[in-house]
């Protein structure tokens, strides 16, 4: 059975506390700014509140992916600093814990996040825009067959395979829909026109298939003709119909997962996107050794108030300038030689000055609160 040492006891309530929290409040910030636009996504297909909670739902994970990095390396500060400045740390330290350990919990905690973020990544963001554009065409799919379907007046145009269906409002109250226009065109140039006084819909089997029934349907067909008229022949029924399924109106969903939506795989992903996953995971302990650089660094004085917000310019750095240089060198660079070459550029510089100045994250600072 593996026992927590002192410091992972001392530290690791505080670290996942603030990050929990970080990450709830960013989640909440991001969905805050999208949830016009989702809300009027659904309520442009008659949807509801369950269907905007889940479209925000599905774009959670991508939102927790960008602010990993970010949650650790706060949390991770404010946890160290707090224990450094009430002076657990160097009681710890006079117990004879070496410094060392407060490094080895941060990169810990760093490599955790690491292999969060891939989950995230590599497998639920994935899942999550699968069912995101499953979701959209549900919420279309239902709106078009609620069009179809329910009862009372019309006026809209909509097309079934090549029979175009023109409906406007009813003009007495004998109708139910109103009027119905029909055109279907045929082979070398025939055609065929009718129009209802009023119709209906009817379901004719569990499986989608419809039945459009024209009441007082006056019809007539033809052929186009370049050199002389073509006779047109009319005919009168009290009920006509056409058979059609609603998948015809609809379209079938592409069921296929696309680019983004597959799962990660490292034998067949695209190079870039095991580049992007890859950076994006190396981000996470790059900030939580950041954490520790800013500690070391923010003495008294104005450097107490930056060394956060430059540690945090710094991350941002790394993101933006890391994904590119890997983005690049995946494409010419065995694997043998990117991944040492990138762990070491985001891992070695915050790692040296922390070795360097390590001893001293476990002294308070005088003065400090």
């Amino acid at each position: 059975m593996i026992h927590p040492g002192p410091v992972t006891r001392l530290l690791v309530l505080p670290v996942v506390a603030r990050l929990g929290l970080l990450l709830l409040l960013v989640v909440a910030i991001f969905m805050a700014e999208s949830f016009t636009n989702l809300l009027e996504q659904a309520l442009r297909f008659d949807g509801g509140g369950l269907d905007v909670i889940w479209l925000m739902l599905l774009k959670a994970p991508e939102i927790v992916d960008l602010a990993l990095a970010l949650g650790v390396l706060i949390a991770v500060f404010f946890a160290v600093q707090e224990a450094r400045n009430r002076g657990e740390l160097v009681i710890l330290a006079t117990s004879g814990v070496r410094w060392t350990r407060v490094l080895g919990f941060a990169f810990g905690v760093g490599i955790a996040g690491a292999l969060i973020s891939v989950a995230v990544s590599g497998y639920v963001m994935p899942r999550a825009q699968y069912a995101e554009r499953l979701a959209g065409a549900r919420l279309q799919s239902d709106y078009v067959v609620r069009q179809i379907t329910r009862p009372g007046p019309r006026n809209a145009r909509q097309t079934i395979l090549d029979t175009t269906f023109i409906a406007s409002p009813p003009t007495s109250e004998t109708q139910e829909r109103g009027r119905l226009f029909v055109y279907q065109p045929g082979k070398e140039g025939s055609w065929r026109i009718g129009q209802s006084r009023d119709w209906t819909v009817r379901r004719t089997d569990e499986a989608g298939g419809h039945r459009v029934i024209l009441h007082d349907l006056q019809a007539y067909s033809g052929a186009f003709s370049a050199t002389a008229p073509q006779p047109v022949s009319v005919f009168r029924v009290s009920d006509g119909g056409m058979d059609f399924d609603l998948s015809e109106v609809t379209g079938k969903p592409d069921l296929a997962l696309r680019g983004a939506e597959r799962l990660l795989s490292l034998s067949s992903a695209e190079p870039r996107r095991l580049g992007a996953v890859g950076a994006r995971a190396l981000l996470v302990p790059t900030a939580a050794l950041l954490a520790l650089a800013a500690i070391l660094l923010g003495g008294r004085g104005l450097t107490r108030f930056l060394a956060l917000p430059g540690a945090v310019v710094a991350l941002l750095f790394y993101d933006v300038l890391g994904r590119m240089w890997i983005a690049d060198a995946v494409q010419s660079l065995p694997a043998a030689l990117l991944i040492p070459a990138a762990v070491a550029a985001y891992i070695a510089p915050a790692l040296g000055f922390v070795a360097w100045r390590g001893e001293a994250i476990m002294k308070p600072l005088r003065g400090a609160p």
